[in-house]
């Protein structure tokens, strides 16, 4: 593969249609109408700007993809396609519905709504990519999504919106972004963002704006000049920009002064007494029985502004509180609002001989945690529109800087689980990914497929994505990401890793000395520098391995063993699906790009093991008893950085030739060759300088 400049990535997401799709010398079926040069195309709700764009993008890919020249034309009689709204569709009717009738010689579409015709002639895209030709089987077809909002944020990077990001989302299946806001004109980070335009631009694709403002929400509802207070605050935000679809609360972004005697102050770091923890959490982490009262107001407010804005109240990072209470604020809400729970954070189950937790959004357990399964069925007792934070679009926390993780039998498992939620509890929207976002792939397309009305099951799909993706190959490569699907259900989704080795991956440092107190403190605790651009930063992952004693999972000490245990079966299967991979005799740029993806992988997790071996030696040293045992110790910890070094040696190549991993979006580029060299260095540092300094202290002599 060819090397790559950072960013390079983000001009391939600029051809949105992959050039050149059709396979030459395929002739069209008796069952198969066939786009041939010169397709006249009628529309008849021209004037309909989501129609129009999905229209003219029909145009370019027929160009870019099939080699065929289309043409928008005014008369229907000379149109072989034609494009128009509909009733009674069927199966199709409702939401982003359609219906596409295929006879030998004409197509016609027809949406429910303006979204539903779009989708329809990304429908047909997909089908003749399939195809590898302008040919489509002759028959009815009638489909409608299942969710809706499906949330996402831009694959191009934080706020960074290009129009292009807006035709991948809607190619998607998506009908949202998230937006964090400080107020009407900054985004998170504290830069300018102009939110009209975004929405303005985004609506042409069908993609409505929510907003999560991260603002104080100081006001209690008691407070004489509360409901102004509030009424001034969205009133601004949706001054600036009417286009707001809605508005998402939630508790550790709004900062709500709860008067709750079950929790302390906001913000968190307020709850402390001459330095010591007062053992309350801030009123983000915890269902306060206020909340109802203030969700309340708050959607008063903005309910002013636009009356048909949707309220999304978020539980996430209540797993903390017993289901008694959390439940018991659900039955309190106010009327017209939609509840999001978290889908699989929170979920407890044995591991070896200990208990783990799931810390944060994970592939490794398809769901749903009973944490979601509580508030889902208090929800429908309610009547309250259910949402789920799905994390669904290809990306979760496993691995912090990779574009997708390619384990789609296990994805197909999770939607499975995801469309039963939809029939038992009613779950209707979805958010799809946080800040890390998406990258298009082929977990993507399964996802489409998968939440909308169902034309196949999934395992047919795949076969056709692979075959589509893959050529000859696909059977090798459906045996390898099956390893991969097998591999990451001995994932470990503790604190400790996901905002640690499997955060940024073989970048992790490993430190032996002390990153906190004096005098020995080392500048932001001996993490990289990080890009003066970035939302989050180097501030979103532990500088060294951070034992998590939440209560919620076992004891470090017990845990960590069956913890390497699980990694190693992990990095076993990752490595299992490399070699068969690389078995390939005719390997392309797709093939040599998944063994890319896969051996990163395979890196980050024998990262995470030397993080977890480094830390038990540490331990072990700072008790080790006697000199002949701190030696031995010493010499360990040595062996072991020499190995870690080996390791990122080994990923370099890797992050040169694609220039996507190592990369996300808040971080910005922890993992690229830099980053890769910047653990080099500081390795070195540890065998040049620390473990020398060790060896000296221990065969001091007076």
């Amino acid at each position: 593969m060819k090397k790559q400049n950072n960013y390079d990535f983000k001009s391939e997401l600029l051809q949105v249609h992959k050039k050149n799709v059709r396979k030459e010398g395929l002739v069209p079926a008796a069952n198969e109408f066939a786009f041939t040069d010169g397709v006249k195309i009628f529309v008849r709700e021209h004037e309909n700007q989501v129609i129009m764009t999905a229209v003219r993008d029909f145009e370019t890919y027929l160009f870019t993809s099939m080699n065929v020249s289309a043409c928008v034309v005014k008369n229907p009689k000379e149109a072989a396609v034609t494009v128009e709204l509909g009733r009674d569709l069927g199966k199709g009717e409702g939401y982003m519905g359609y219906r596409i009738t295929t006879e030998k010689n004409s197509v016609k579409i027809e949406g429910h709504d303006e979204r539903g015709a779009a989708q329809a002639l990304y429908y047909l895209e997909d089908l003749m990519n399939i195809r590898k030709a302008p040919f489509v089987t002759v028959g009815k077809v009638e489909r409608k999504a299942l969710f809706s909002p499906r949330i996402t944020q831009s694959p191009f990077g934080m706020y960074e919106y290009p129009d292009e990001a807006f035709a991948i989302m809607a190619h998607c299946g998506f009908d949202a972004i998230d937006l964090w806001l400080k107020d009407a004109y900054t985004d998170k980070r504290g830069s300018y963002i102009d939110v009209r335009l975004i929405a303005e631009r985004a609506e042409k694709y069908g993609i409505d704006v929510y907003v999560q403002l991260y603002a104080p929400h100081s006001k209690h509802p008691d407070e004489a000049d509360a409901q102004e207070f509030y009424d001034k605050l969205y009133g601004e935000l949706f001054e600036v920009c009417p286009k707001i679809k809605g508005i998402t609360l939630i508790g550790e972004a709004n900062q709500f002064a709860s008067r709750d005697p079950a929790v302390g102050k906001t913000p968190f770091v307020a709850n402390f007494d001459e330095n010591i923890p007062t053992g309350k959490t801030s009123p983000g982490w915890w269902p306060c029985n206020d909340y109802p009262e203030w969700v309340a107001m708050v959607a008063k407010s903005i309910r002013k502004c636009r009356a048909d804005a949707e309220v999304i109240f978020c539980t996430y990072n209540w797993g903390f509180a017993p289901e008694k209470e959390r439940i018991r604020l659900i039955e309190n809400l106010p009327e017209n609002i939609s509840l999001l729970a978290t889908w699989d954070m929170f979920h407890q189950y044995k591991l070896g001989n200990s208990v783990e937790n799931v810390w944060d959004y994970t592939l490794g357990y398809v769901g749903p945690g009973e944490y979601f399964t509580s508030e889902a069925i208090a929800a429908k007792k309610r009547g309250i529109k259910l949402m789920a934070n799905s994390q669904t679009s290809g990306r979760t926390w496993d691995f912090g800087v990779i574009p997708y993780e390619p384990m789609p039998q296990q994805w197909i498992e999770r939607y499975e689980r995801m469309k039963q939620a939809h029939k038992e509890w009613g779950l209707a929207g979805l958010l799809e990914n946080i800040h890390y976002g998406f990258h298009p792939s082929i977990i993507c397309d399964l996802e489409k497929q998968a939440f909308f009305t169902e034309v196949e099951p999934l395992e047919v799909t795949l076969k056709k994505l692979l075959r589509r993706d893959y050529g000859d190959n696909a059977p090798i490569v459906e045996k390898a990401m099956k390893l991969f699907s097998e591999g990451i259900t001995h994932y470990v989704p503790t604190n400790e890793d996901m905002y640690g080795g499997f955060r940024i991956g073989p970048a992790y440092p490993l430190w032996s000395g002390v990153m906190e107190g004096l005098p020995a403190t080392i500048p932001e605790q001996g993490r990289m520098p990080s890009k003066p651009h970035a939302m989050f930063g180097n501030g979103i992952y532990f500088a060294v391995y951070s034992p998590d004693l939440d209560g919620k999972n076992s004891l470090p000490g017990v845990r960590i063993f069956d913890e390497i245990e699980s990694v190693r079966k992990l990095e076993g299967f990752l490595e299992d699906g490399v070699r068969l991979l690389e078995s390939v005799e005719t390997p392309d740029d797709a093939i040599s790009k998944l063994v890319n993806l896969a051996k990163f992988m395979r890196n980050t997790c024998r990262t995470v093991l030397n993080v977890k071996k480094h830390y038990i030696l540490k331990q072990k040293l700072s008790i080790a008893g006697n000199k002949e045992a701190a030696e031995e110790i010493v010499n360990g910890i040595e062996k072991l950085v020499l190995e870690e070094r080996e390791n990122v040696l080994d990923t370099v190549p890797l992050v040169q030739a694609d220039s996507r991993l190592g990369w996300e979006p808040s971080m910005e580029y922890t993992t690229d060759e830099k980053g890769l060299n910047w653990k080099l260095r500081q390795l070195d540092y540890e065998l040049t300088v620390k473990l020398p300094t060790y060896r000296k202290a221990n065969n001091l002599k007076v």
